[in-house]
């Protein structure tokens, strides 16, 4: 397992990426820059050499991202991805790559390379997932969704199971003005025929007990695909359906189960270890709890009643 440092540089909401040259293997398409980690560096050092060499900057205060394998056939790597946002120095490309500014929330339009789509989506995520709670009618659900949005939340899963279909995709469209007005997505809990009605909304959250049937993605490759799993086999058939982020649960125990023991969060890191693509954890969760779900390989937190907000 060979082990790679990458890193996002971003500055003013867009990301660094290079070309690939022609004489290269996946010639043409887009990357991070980094590279090889050499005997006797960290992942840190190696990431500023490789960043001096390609690109001519200095960079410096770099972060945790995503940590992932990745079979590419002949070779397997360890990715080890780092954001920053501190630089100096003139952009020269020393190797012959073309570079580019690109904007965060562009980076699917581009022909990024296969290994880096879990890179892209944890730059494009936040931290924080809300699950809306209970609420007393809709005029209650869009006053709580107006105040996490308030207070900065920028990933809304929209979960009501004891409404219908119309009263769940009157509500789902109500609430899509109030996130995208704040810069948020917003995610429906729901069936996946569901979202053909709300064609404006970011994507599908599905539970692990709605993914075993499927065969393929169940939504287009242009929407969110988000599954709440428990264990390494739900974890793996997320994967096959191309989930574009995963929710692993229980981390603690929770009041809707007490009694039952959570993951823990040295289990959780076991589990989390090899998914290529973002990871929340959930159960039990609250916002003295991101810094752990961070340090233990999480994107962040989901919860519900650590985000959801009480009546106003």
């Amino acid at each position: 397992m060979i082990q790679v440092a990458v890193g996002c540089l971003v500055n003013d909401g867009k990301v660094l990426i290079g070309q690939r040259l022609a004489r290269q293997s996946f010639a043409g398409q887009w990357e991070f820059p980094g590279g090889k980690i050499e005997a006797g560096e960290s992942p840190l050092q190696a990431l500023t050499r490789e960043f001096m060499e390609e690109t001519n900057l200095l960079t410096t205060d770099w972060q945790p991202l995503i940590s992932y394998p990745w079979d590419h056939g002949d070779i397997q790597v360890q990715l080890q991805v780092f954001v920053g946002h501190q630089f100096s120095g003139e952009l020269h490309a020393h190797e012959g790559h073309d570079f580019d500014w690109c904007p965060i929330a562009e980076l699917d339009q581009r022909a990024m390379l296969v290994a880096n789509r879990g890179i892209v989506r944890a730059l494009q995520l936040p931290s924080r997932y809300m699950i809306s709670g209970s609420f007393h009618d809709q005029q209650d659900a869009l006053q709580r969704i107006k105040a996490a949005l308030h207070d900065g939340i920028k990933l809304v899963q929209l979960r009501a199971k004891s409404l219908e279909k119309t009263e769940f995709i009157a509500l789902a469209k109500a609430a899509l003005p109030l996130c995208h007005g704040q810069g948020a997505k917003l995610l429906l809990n729901a069936k996946a025929e569901w979202l053909a009605e709300v064609p404006q909304a970011d994507g599908l959250q599905l539970a692990s007990t709605a993914i075993m049937g499927l065969t393929e993605r169940p939504i287009a490759s242009d929407k969110l695909l988000a599954v709440s799993t428990h264990n390494e086999m739900e974890i793996a058939k997320a994967l096959e359906l191309g989930a574009d982020f995963i929710l692993l649960s229980p981390v603690k125990e929770t009041s809707s189960h007490p009694g039952e023991p959570g993951l823990g969060w040295h289990k959780f890191a076991e589990m989390a270890a090899n998914v290529p693509v973002p990871i929340y954890a959930l159960g039990g969760m609250n916002e003295a709890d991101l810094t752990d779900a961070k340090m233990y390989g999480a994107q962040g937190i989901a919860a519900i009643s650590g985000y959801w907000p009480q009546p106003i």
